[in-house]
């Protein structure tokens, strides 16, 4: 005896018709204006619920800015304390929550080195017991013209280490090529270090 009964057949064409219909109404709302906000330079929608709240650390990162955005991951990116920071991977982790996820995932390896930081003058910081901090401003170089969703600045990044009892120990000085796109909010998702 056959498990194909007439009832069944018609079930199954009733969700199959009402599957189609879905696929169908979908597609249409597709070229409804809510969904126009692609262009070569990414999304450009604004954002339909509050930004993602960010750790303490950014509490002044305007993250629907690119540039206080990009401003505020070079410092992060920049700063480290080499006491607890085995390298500078720690202070990418940092800056993670102002990273495009896949930027991140895809360098994760290499941020070790981000930075032209030697091994030496590391341990140099490390043995002043030092704490590293960089300031971050965007300069008026030539950068690539900017598209709805996609930026890119040349940050000087200027790194201080200082030793607990506030004596300068190294002072670096620095260019960061940096991009942001907009996911919702700005993400960075290119740093180059010249």
């Amino acid at each position: 005896m056959s498990s194909d009964t007439p009832l069944r057949r018609g079930i199954r064409g009733t969700l199959l018709a009402v599957s189609v219909a879905g696929v169908v109404l979908a597609g249409c709302s597709s070229q409804s204006s809510e969904h126009d906000h692609m262009d070569a330079g990414g999304p450009t929608g604004a954002l339909s619920t509050p930004p993602p709240s960010l750790p303490e650390r950014f509490a002044g990162t305007d993250q629907t800015d690119p540039e206080s955005v990009i401003v505020a991951a070079a410092e992060t990116l920049f700063s480290y304390d080499p006491i607890a920071d085995t390298n500078q991977a720690a202070a990418v982790e940092r800056a993670k929550p102002l990273l495009d996820e896949q930027f991140y995932d895809q360098n994760t390896l290499s941020f070790s080195v981000l930075a032209p930081i030697s091994g030496n003058r590391w341990q140099h910081w490390r043995d002043e017991q030092a704490v590293v901090t960089a300031t971050a401003r965007i300069t008026d170089d030539d950068h690539p013209a900017d598209a709805p969703a996609r930026i890119s600045r040349v940050v000087a990044v200027e790194v201080v280490a200082t030793a607990p009892t506030g004596r300068e120990v190294d002072r670096m000085n620095w260019a960061a090529y940096m991009s942001a796109t907009k996911l919702g909010v700005w993400r960075v998702n290119a740093v180059a270090v010249r």
